[in-house]
């Protein structure tokens, strides 16, 4: 499946780009009202392209296409560097609804961990689910994520974060 499944850097923002990011995004409205109480908005795209993070270089922030057999099917977004070095965080990983249970989500995770490997950034991979968003437990939990402890309160979201990770080293 994972042959299936490949990221597509979004490097530039184009009109093309940002209409493709928002129909992916329309995909994922169940995500978003789970997460953030509404409808994905203009926002919501600008984040997709980069909104800065203090204290990361512009280049560990990143943002990808998820692609299906050549079909775009979703987002991904991962910090490299957060918040600590050897440490990546997935930032955003949105499948359309139409597209989910096929195996998409779990082969865009392993794309995102070989990235990270691939980088000094790559020991382990953490990810933050909105309690609200009870389905992405299961998910993340059978990829091998672990609770840490940790939870954060987001003013952007409509519940507390719950802070996933994976150890990348053995992997």
């Amino acid at each position: 499946m994972s042959g299936d499944v490949r990221l597509r850097p979004l490097v530039a923002r184009t009109a093309e780009d940002e209409r493709l990011v928002e129909r992916l995004l329309e995909g994922c409205e169940d995500y978003y009202r789970r997460v953030h109480g509404r409808a994905p908005c203009a926002h919501d795209v600008d984040e997709v392209f980069g909104t800065p993070v203090a204290g990361l270089p512009a280049e560990s922030v990143r943002a990808w296409i998820v692609e299906r057999r050549g079909e775009a099917v979703g987002l991904a977004g991962l910090l490299s560097g957060w918040k600590r070095p050897g440490q990546s965080m997935i930032g955003l990983l949105a499948i359309d609804a139409r597209q989910r249970r096929r195996g998409t989500g779990r082969s865009a995770v392993e794309a995102l961990e070989a990235f990270a490997r691939s980088t000094p950034d790559g020991r382990s991979m953490r990810i933050g689910i909105v309690e609200t968003n009870a389905p992405a437990f299961d998910f993340w939990h059978a990829l091998g994520y672990r609770e840490t402890g940790e939870r954060r309160e987001l003013e952007d979201f409509t519940a507390p974060v719950v802070i996933l990770e994976k150890d990348l080293d053995g992997a």
